[in-house]
């Protein structure tokens, strides 16, 4: 890659490749967790669809409460008898804060910039369930919810601005299915997962270590040209659309004795969009930095890795008015181990290592009615994190996390009911050394926490 400038330093290869990678690496190389979910899960899924399962401390797989088990356990939808629809509305808020560790800057120097600084977030949830039976031993579901979420604003000035400054992330999720009652004792059931993902992403670019690799710093500082003094940015916009599955079955072994079980499928969505900069205004030659084909407006692709994953879940009543309800979580994230960037322009790949490694979750929640009325939850998950200390990054610093959730329903009439949840996780504190070629390095400590709530109507119709 080259372009074309009096000053012969700008012609070299070497240093076009560094403005290359410090222009976009910073922006691109964070694309994945914006293309993927916000940290309520392991890796970025988002876990809360339904208010019932939230207040269970996100258990449900050997549930079949209401219409949400469209979603939790797609077989489980041949127990519920008439046609059930739900409409949940939840809300999740985020806390972040990172305090610096000796962060440095793109040229290697003190990173400047907020000591502390936040990457608070809150986005609203919006899911609609649906399930009728079709015949005899037949039963057509349907789940209209966000998969995948992220909502990160970090300070702009903050000492890792070259990483990430913001990242959003919206999805949305179409999901039918259909279930087969095999027996008295088993059902089985299929879907298909159509998702729309749009994500946002923006960075910080440093002209002035751009300037002092490419031209020398003599030059430079004579224009007034130095390093974390002539930013500009970076911003990515993508979209896709990618098509999944999920298989699923419910046992009923015993009375009062329900397992269920649900895999999902491997996916693999093709992301497009575009990298768009907003350059500084550099005097005369100098203007040659915001004017190649690394600085300049263009198309890239990737292909995302999602992950399969295997839940499993036993729900034994104690008696008439108890259940204890358990469930274990396997996702291979061990999948994400690069990520490849390819641009439209024919600048080589780049390639990014993440190196995840797989997730396990455990749950144990527990039901109990009060009266004809008043049915009460609670539960508890914990759940290692994909990411450790030697590859966290900061557009979602994740790390291990407890999840404790409370909630109840109340039944207002024979066919309708209400459902109320909240939950709170604790992640463990955890500390991050990242170090990007062009991006600089972010050492310091993170202390992340979320709240969530959701409120859900339900409807029978016999």
């Amino acid at each position: 890659m080259h372009f074309t400038s009096r000053s012969a330093g700008i012609r070299s290869s070497r240093q076009a490749s560094l403005i290359r990678r410090t222009a976009l690496a910073a922006a691109i190389a964070a694309l994945l967790p914006a293309v993927l979910p916000s940290a309520q899960a392991s890796g970025f899924a988002v876990q809360d669809q339904s208010a019932a399962s939230l207040g269970l401390g996100h258990l449900g797989v050997a549930l079949s409460d209401d219409a949400s088990t469209a979603l939790s356990n797609v077989a489980a939808t041949t127990e519920l008898r008439g046609a059930h629809y739900a409409l949940n509305l939840g809300g999740i808020r985020l806390g972040a804060k990172f305090s610096n560790q000796g962060s440095l800057s793109p040229a290697g120097t003190p990173a400047t910039g907020g000591a502390q600084a936040s990457a608070d977030g809150a986005a609203p949830l919006l899911s609609f369930f649906y399930a009728r039976p079709l015949a005899k031993d037949l039963s057509l579901g349907f789940a209209l919810f966000t998969p995948f979420g992220l909502s990160t604003t970090y300070d702009s000035n903050w000492v890792g601005r070259y990483q990430v400054q913001k990242a959003e992330l919206k999805t949305l999720s179409l999901m039918p299915s259909v279930a087969w009652r095999a027996s008295d004792q088993l059902s089985l059931g299929a879907a298909l997962n159509l998702i729309k993902t749009e994500a946002t992403l923006r960075s910080a670019v440093d002209f002035g270590t751009v300037c002092f690799a490419a031209i020398g710093p003599t030059g430079c500082a004579g224009a007034g040209i130095l390093p974390q003094g002539a930013d500009g940015t970076a911003t990515i916009k993508g979209s896709s659309w990618d098509l999944g599955f999920q298989l699923a079955a419910h046992l009923r072994p015993a009375d009062g004795t329900r397992i269920g079980l649900q895999y999902k499928s491997r996916m693999r969505p093709e992301v497009s969009g575009d990298a768009r900069f907003a350059n500084p205004t550099l005097p005369g030659p100098f203007a040659a930095l915001t004017q190649t084909p690394a600085t300049s407006n263009g198309g890239i692709r990737s292909t995302l890795e999602l992950p399969e994953s295997v839940t499993l879940g036993l729900a034994q009543a104690l008696n008439t008015d108890t259940e204890l309800v358990a469930e274990y979580a396997w996702t291979r994230w061990s999948r994400l181990q690069d990520l490849r960037i390819r641009f439209a322009n024919g600048a080589p790949d780049l390639v990014t290592r993440f190196g995840w490694q797989d997730t396990h979750k455990f749950g144990l929640g527990v039901k109990h009615r009060l009266d004809a009325q008043w049915l009460l939850r609670a539960g508890l998950e914990t759940e290692s994190s994909a990411v450790s200390d030697a590859n966290r990054n900061p557009v979602v610093p994740d790390s291990r996390r407890t999840f404790v959730g409370v909630g109840a329903r109340y039944q207002s009439s024979p066919t309708t009911s209400w459902d109320f949840g909240y939950g709170h996780i604790r992640f463990a504190r955890s500390s991050i050394n990242n170090a990007v070629l062009g991006q600089g390095t972010i050492t310091g400590r993170y202390a992340l926490d979320s709240d969530h709530i959701g409120v859900q109507f339900n409807r029978q119709f016999k």
